[in-house]
C-alpha cells in the first residue's frame, strides 16, 4: 500500500506543478498582452496628437488663404512660406503613415 500511496503523492505533486506552471504561463501571457495594448494606446495617443497639430496647421493656412486677395499687394512671400509649410506637413504625414504601416506589419508577423 505504501507503493500505491507514493504513486498517488507523486501524481498529486506532478499535477500541482503542472497547474502552477500553467498558471504562470497564463499570467505571463496576460502581461505580454497588456504591454502590447499599452504600446498601441501610447502610439495612438501620439498619432492623434500629431494629427491634431497637422490639422491646426492646415486650418491656419486655410484662414490665411481666405484672407488673401489678388492684386498689387499680393503677399507672394507669405504664399511661398505656406507652400514650404505644406510640404513639411506632407512629409510629416508620410513619415507617420510609414511608421504606422511598419508597426502593423511587424505586429502581424509577430502574431503569425
Amino acid at each position: 500500500m505504501s507503493d500505491e500511496t507514493d504513486k498517488q503523492e507523486f501524481a498529486l505533486e506532478r499535477f500541482k506543478q503542472m497547474l502552477s506552471d500553467l498558471h504562470f504561463r497564463v499570467s505571463d501571457f496576460q502581461d505580454s498582452i497588456e504591454k502590447y495594448l499599452t504600446t498601441i494606446e501610447n502610439m495612438w495617443r501620439d498619432v492623434k496628437s500629431q494629427l491634431a497639430t497637422i490639422e491646426a496647421r492646415l486650418t491656419g493656412m486655410e484662414v490665411q488663404l481666405s484672407a488673401m486677395s489678388v492684386g498689387p499687394e499680393f503677399p507672394i512671400e507669405t504664399l511661398n512660406e505656406m507652400l514650404d509649410d505644406l510640404n513639411e506637413v506632407t512629409e510629416d504625414l508620410i513619415k507617420m503613415r510609414e511608421r504606422f504601416q511598419a508597426f502593423v506589419e511587424g505586429s502581424l508577423q509577430r502574431v503569425n
